[in-house]
């Protein structure tokens, strides 16, 4: 008896640190999805970003435009205005579904009756909530014109270095539009025992 209560200890033992996972590492910008730059002419390019299908789209939009900015920037330009062409209106939310929880083969536990006596009139309300999840990948596109001076650009021209100083921090690009190596992360040190 004492063997079987002490291999049943072991497995659940086991079993527990096998759901334990280590953080994930912190991602960097080129890291956050799939990016394509292309140059269209000598000042205006195409900036497009896939995301995982877990990102919102918002978030889709503001990587997608930290990038036209480092694209900017890299290509010796201050201000980008995004073009108004066809295939950025057309850009939409992804499809998105309503999915919901598969049914426990026994509804009610599995000796039809609540831990403290009686009929158990209700599901459980932490696991049959449904979920919304998106169907196809985030895709985010603009084609930006870039202008080097101010006396050039338009008045709804972005400033690429204040967009990358207010927002490269987030993603981790630096305000030149380098990309920054996530910082490591700081295990607190023990304490010696004292006796």
């Amino acid at each position: 008896m004492k063997n079987i209560f002490l291999g049943l200890t072991l497995v659940t033992a086991f079993a527990m640190t096998g759901c334990v996972t280590t953080p994930s590492k912190p991602r960097t910008f080129d890291q956050l999805g799939q990016f394509s730059t292309y140059p269209l002419n000598s000042q205006t390019y195409r900036v497009s970003f896939q995301g995982n299908p877990n990102m919102s789209f918002g978030m889709a939009e503001e990587i997608a435009l930290l990038k036209s900015a480092q694209t900017t920037v890299l290509n010796g330009f201050r201000y980008f205005k995004v073009m108004d062409d066809p295939s950025n209106r057309s850009q939409q939310p992804p499809r998105q579904a309503v999915i919901y929880p598969t049914p426990s083969y026994y509804p009610y536990g599995p000796y039809g009756y609540r831990r403290f006596g009686g009929p158990m009139m209700w599901n459980d309300p932490f696991y049959d909530m449904p979920e919304v999840v998106n169907i196809d990948p985030v895709q985010v596109s603009y084609t930006i014109e870039c202008y080097r001076d101010n006396q050039k650009k338009p008045d709804d021209a972005f400033d690429a270095n204040m967009i990358l100083r207010s927002l490269g921090q987030k993603y981790g690009l630096s305000p030149t539009g380098q990309v920054l190596l996530p910082e490591p992360a700081v295990v607190p040190s023990q304490a010696p025992a004292t006796k």
